[in-house]
C-alpha cells in the first residue's frame, strides 16, 4: 500500500431540501469550491476527488482542481449511502493501480472548512495513530438530552426520557458530527465498511466553521457566520479559491 492520502468530495445533483445545493452560490462561488479549494490548498493529498452523478458538477469540480468521477446511477438515489460512494471511488482507484493509505471525506455542504482544519485533523489522526475519525461540533444553546417529539396534535413527550433530565451543568459534554473532515485508514475503512468504525475518535473543530448547509434556514445561518466573522477578525473566514469564479456559460463550452 502506498503513503498516499486522497481527498473524496461526494456531490450528487440532486438535494430534495436545497434544491442545487452543492452549486449553489456562496459568496461568489459555488458551494463545492470550498471543499475542493481547503482540500488542494492544504497539500496532502495526491489526489482531490469529486465524485458525483452529475457532469455538470463534474465540469465545477475540475475547474477548481479537483478529479471528477463519474458514479454509477445505484449510487445517484436519495438511499445512496455515503460508504458505498467512498467505496466506489476506491475501486476506481485501485483499477488504476492506486491505493491511497488513507481517505478524508470532506462534504461540499460545509463550505466554511479551512485548509487548517484538514492539516490539524490529519496531525491529530497521524500522531495517535487512528483507524477512524469523524469531526464534530459541540452542542451550543441547546442541550440534546432535553429533546421533545411531538405527536399530530403537538402534544411532546421527551425523546429519551425523563432519566436525562438533569441541570444543564452537571450534564456530561456532548457532540454532533460535522461531515466537515472524516478520516479513515483505507484498510480499516474496506473492512469494515464503515466511517463509523471500531473504534472511531472524535476531533472537535470550531462549531462556526463545523456548519452544514442542508436546507434554506442553514444556508441563512451560514451566511450570517460569514458575515459576523469578516467583521469580528477583519478577514472572511471562507477558504480562498484556485481559480475566479465558475461561469455558468462554462457549462455548454
Amino acid at each position: 500500500m502506498s503513503s498516499d492520502l486522497v481527498a473524496i468530495i461526494p456531490a450528487r445533483g440532486g438535494s430534495k431540501r436545497l434544491p442545487g445545493k452543492n452549486v449553489r452560490p456562496f459568496f461568489g462561488h459555488p458551494m463545492l469550491a470550498y471543499s475542493v479549494s481547503a482540500a488542494l490548498n492544504s497539500g496532502l493529498f495526491t489526489r482531490v476527488i469529486v465524485s458525483s452523478d452529475d457532469p455538470a458538477i463534474g465540469r465545477i469540480a475540475e475547474w477548481y482542481g479537483a478529479v471528477f468521477v463519474l458514479r454509477p446511477p445505484e449510487l445517484a438515489s436519495d438511499s445512496a449511502q455515503l460508504v458505498d460512494v467512498a467505496g466506489h471511488v476506491l475501486d476506481v482507484l485501485r483499477g488504476r493501480g492506486v491505493e491511497p493509505e488513507a481517505i478524508c471525506q470532506c462534504m461540499p455542504n460545509c463550505p466554511l472548512v479551512r485548509s487548517a482544519d484538514i492539516v490539524e485533523h490529519w496531525r491529530i489522526f497521524a500522531d495517535r495513530d487512528r483507524v477512524f475519525q469523524i469531526s464534530v461540533v459541540p452542542y451550543r444553546g441547546v442541550y440534546p438530552h432535553w429533546a421533545i417529539v411531538p405527536d399530530d396534535q403537538m402534544a411532546g413527550r421527551w425523546l429519551f426520557g425523563e432519566r436525562l433530565l438533569i441541570r444543564s451543568q452537571d450534564m456530561a459534554p456532548a457532540f454532533c458530527p460535522t461531515g466537515a473532515i472524516w478520516w479513515a485508514r483505507t484498510r480499516g475503512f474496506l473492512a469494515q465498511k464503515t466511517f463509523y468504525g471500531s473504534p472511531f475518535h472524535l476531533a472537535p473543530m470550531d462549531p462556526n466553521r463545523g456548519i452544514d448547509i442542508d436546507d434554506e434556514e442553514d444556508l441563512k445561518l451560514a451566511e450570517l457566520l460569514v458575515h459576523g466573522l469578516t467583521v469580528r477578525d477583519g478577514e472572511s473566514p471562507l477558504e480562498p479559491a484556485n481559480r475566479h469564479a465558475f461561469a455558468v456559460e462554462n457549462l455548454s463550452a
